[in-house]
């Protein structure tokens, strides 16, 4: 997560230094907006004994061309952008056969017969996201957005943390190259907020897994949503 904030605040950064820049190129400035969301994935559809956290965080970092349609208050965009997903559980994920399934921590125990003790367990995953939207901007500042995103998954690997199975020492893990994930993801986006701040929600139509390859979660994600540029 704070790599996730290091970036954003780097995109902001830029962004800021190319706007000052007004000499070069700004008509095309003027229609290219940058924007970064901060938001909490509230995973659907989990597995009976399996629970996720209430707070998954996340993030994502955009950028926008508009195009403004005639003289009106309506433009369209699209653009591209990063989306990174925490999903926290006490789920550890295992694979067999060309399956991928959660199995409780909370029923699980060490070779000492105690229960596994652990501080974190998420599955993390980046997208490449290709957003796209219909936009109203009043002239007060009144912004409303409805759109939609197709992504490409660029990264999908689980970390672990606390203890391990085989003794009673304590690890970290990370594992990469999971099999099972989905490689393609879509869903509606909606906007609406002042100026540069708005509430932005996400809902993914598509399943984190393969169908048949594995748990059919998929993510609903609300934040905040930022757009300075």
């Amino acid at each position: 997560m704070k790599r996730t904030i290091l970036l954003l605040l780097a995109v902001i950064t830029v962004s800021s230094i190319v706007s000052a820049q007004k000499q070069v190129g700004e008509p095309f400035l003027k229609k290219f907006t940058t924007g970064a969301d901060i938001f909490n994935d509230f995973v659907m559809d989990a597995p009976d004994g399996i629970d996720f956290r209430a707070i998954n965080q996340g993030a994502s970092i955009y950028g926008l061309y508009t195009f403004p349609i005639k003289e009106s208050n309506f433009a369209f965009s699209i653009g591209a952008g990063f989306g990174m997903h925490n999903f926290f559980s006490n789920g550890m994920l295992m694979d067999s056969t060309g399956t991928s399934y959660f199995v409780s921590l909370d029923t699980l125990k060490a070779l000492n017969g105690d229960k596994i003790d652990y501080k974190k367990n998420k599955i993390s995953l980046t997208y490449l996201d290709f957003p796209l939207e219909i936009r109203y901007k009043s002239e007060k500042g009144f912004r409303f957005a409805i759109g939609a995103k197709v992504g490409v998954k660029l990264n999908a690997h689980t970390k672990y943390k606390g203890d391990d199975m085989t003794d009673a020492s304590k690890i970290k893990t990370k594992e990469s190259d999971l099999p099972n994930f989905e490689t393609w993801r879509f869903g509606p986006t909606v906007q609406v907020g002042y100026k540069w701040v708005n509430i932005t929600a996400f809902y993914s139509v598509t399943k984190v897994f393969k169908s048949n390859a594995g748990p059919g979660i998929y993510p609903v994600s609300i934040g905040i949503s930022l757009r300075p540029f």
